[in-house]
C-alpha cells in the first residue's frame, strides 16, 4: 500500500515551519507524508497567510481534491480559532456553546459537512498556535535573550488555566497577545522561535497537555499503514 499524502493547509509561516520541522518527520514514521501549504489570501498582491475565510479555503481545497482524487490522499487544516472569520459553517451554532472545546468541535463538524469527502480532516487550534508554547514557556525563554522575568510573570499569570488550550481568545488575552505583551521581541521572531520552541517541547508533551491537538495528531497517525507498529512517543 502506498504512503498517505497529507495536504495540510496552514494559516501562517509559524505553522508552516512547525509542520516541516516537527509533523513531517513524526508522521513519516507512520508512512504519512505531510505536504504543508500556506494558502494565498490575496493572489493579486501575492500575499499568503493570515486568517483564511472559508470560501477561500474551500475553493483551494476542492481544487486540490480534484487534482489528487486518489484514495491515499488526505486533506487537513491547521487554523486558529482565534480570529476565525464569521463565514465558517457552523458559526452561529458554535456561538451557542459555552465551552471553547465544544465550539471548535461544532465548527469542525460543520466544515467536514461542507466538503462531504471523508478524506477531509478539519482541525482548528484552540485558540491559536501559541497555546502549544505554554506547555513549556522555558523553551521560548531560552531562545529570546533577557526574557527570564517576563516569562516568569507570564507563567504565573496563566497558572490558573487547566491546560494551555483553555487560555482565552480576547484581543489582549489570547496566547500570542499575552506573549507579545510581556516579550515584545517574540512578534518579530515568532516564525523561528515559535516553531523551534514547539518542536523542542516535543509532541509527547504537546499532545498530553493540549488534548484537542492530541486528538487530531492521533487521527493523523492512524492514517498510515504503519500506525500499529509505531510508538506515539516523539
Amino acid at each position: 500500500m502506498s504512503w498517505v499524502r497529507l495536504y495540510l493547509s496552514v494559516e501562517g509561516e509559524t505553522e508552516l515551519e512547525f509542520a516541516k520541522q516537527t509533523l513531517f518527520p513524526h508522521l513519516a514514521k507512520f508512512e504519512v507524508e505531510v505536504r504543508p501549504r500556506m494558502l494565498f489570501t490575496n493572489r493579486k498582491l501575492g500575499k499568503r497567510g493570515g486568517a483564511l475565510n472559508f470560501q477561500l479555503l474551500k475553493g483551494d481545497t476542492t481544487r486540490l481534491m480534484k487534482e489528487d482524487a486518489n484514495p491515499e490522499a488526505r486533506f487537513s487544516t491547521m487554523i486558529d480559532l482565534y480570529g476565525l472569520p464569521a463565514d465558517y459553517p457552523g458559526w452561529n451554532e458554535a456561538g451557542k456553546r459555552t465551552k471553547p472545546a465544544d465550539r471548535v468541535l461544532e465548527l469542525e463538524k460543520a466544515m467536514a459537512g461542507e466538503f462531504g469527502d471523508s478524506r477531509f480532516i478539519p482541525f482548528l487550534q484552540l485558540h491559536e498556535f501559541e497555546a502549544l508554547l505554554y506547555c513549556d514557556l522555558t523553551q521560548v525563554q531560552s531562545r529570546i535573550k533577557d526574557s527570564d522575568k517576563a516569562i516568569a510573570h507570564l507563567q504565573e499569570e496563566v497558572a490558573g488555566f487547566s491546560c494551555p488550550e483553555d487560555i482565552n481568545e480576547g484581543e489582549t488575552t489570547a496566547p500570542s497577545k499575552r506573549l507579545i505583551r510581556d516579550v515584545p521581541r517574540y512578534e518579530k521572531l515568532k516564525v523561528w522561535v515559535g516553531a523551534a520552541a514547539a518542536s523542542a517541547i516535543g509532541l509527547h508533551v504537546l499532545r498530553e497537555k493540549c488534548p484537542h491537538f492530541g486528538q487530531w495528531l492521533g487521527r493523523l497517525e492512524k492514517l498510515g499503514t504503519n500506525a500499529n507498529s509505531c510508538s506515539k512517543a516523539s
